[in-house]
């Protein structure tokens, strides 16, 4: 089995069990005084862990809800095994996925974001393009940041983070040459990977966690978008904040990204 089919097997697999378990009460551990889990969270990351073991055992693996395992290969997975637990658990909307990316080195080569209750699979593979459901995607060519639909999320509390980070930026994005509107869904895949679909026109995070992440980062890059940190460098395994949109566009939002940030 090849990387793309396993990727695209083991997410479905992951989000099957999702939806098993989805409109289901979940118990749930709280991690951190703003951050929880479920059962569901370690169920997804168990099953796909063992399959990459099983069929990768020399590859790394990266995953939100377990340790690392690193076995010094340039080849690393990076897994999120329920992006978006607030909507899963709490059914507010569909925006939960099943994210699974390979990286090579820090660079992403291929992305699956699996979106069970939305029923679209997103597939990307470096240098072949981006699909969803098996057509096609292309990004939005809108180049008017008035015109703009973007998602904003002030991402995840750290010891390097404050949320309250995120002010300055909704009041410029909101500003008289602001955007239309600015969405948080408490989930990183779903939108960035309606911004590679063209069905929103930019995505902007301040703090996440890479497996919220590489998936959508090579998804974007496979159909032309820039994808960079909030300080316009080229996103790569490791950073903690993404910028996506198309080229065009990406400028424009830089704009009122640095101004926030002054």
């Amino acid at each position: 089995m090849n990387y793309r089919e396993f990727a695209v097997s083991v997410a479905k697999e992951a989000g099957n069990l999702l939806m098993r378990h989805y409109g289901k009460m979940q118990k749930l551990e709280w991690k951190l005084a703003t951050n929880f889990k479920t059962q569901v969270d370690d169920e997804s990351d168990k099953l796909i862990r063992e399959r990459i073991k099983e069929n990768f055992p020399r590859h790394n693996i990266y995953s939100e809800e377990q340790d690392a395992i690193e076995q010094k290969s340039e080849y690393n997975w990076v897994i999120d095994p329920l992006d978006g637990t607030i909507p899963y658990a709490y059914g507010i909307s569909d925006h939960f996925t099943v994210c699974v990316a390979l990286v090579r080195n820090k660079t992403p080569i291929l992305g699956v974001t699996y979106a069970p209750k939305r029923k679209e699979l997103y597939v990307a593979e470096k240098g072949k393009g981006a699909s969803c459901n098996g057509e096609k995607i292309t990004s939005s060519l809108e180049d008017e940041l008035n015109h703009a639909i973007i998602a904003l999320e002030g991402g995840k509390a750290t010891k390097f983070f404050n949320r309250k980070s995120i002010v300055p930026y909704v009041k410029n994005f909101y500003g008289n040459d602001g955007v239309v509107c600015a969405l948080s869904s408490g989930c990183a895949s779903v939108p960035l990977a309606l911004v590679a679909s063209g069905k929103m026109h930019a995505y902007v995070a301040l703090s996440l966690e890479p497996w919220d992440m590489a998936a959508g980062v090579i998804l974007n890059r496979e159909v032309g978008n820039m994808v960079t940190t909030i300080y316009g460098k080229d996103w790569e395994l490791g950073d903690e904040s993404i910028v996506a949109a198309n080229q065009k566009m990406h400028e424009e939002v830089m704009r009122l990204v640095r101004k926030s940030q002054q």
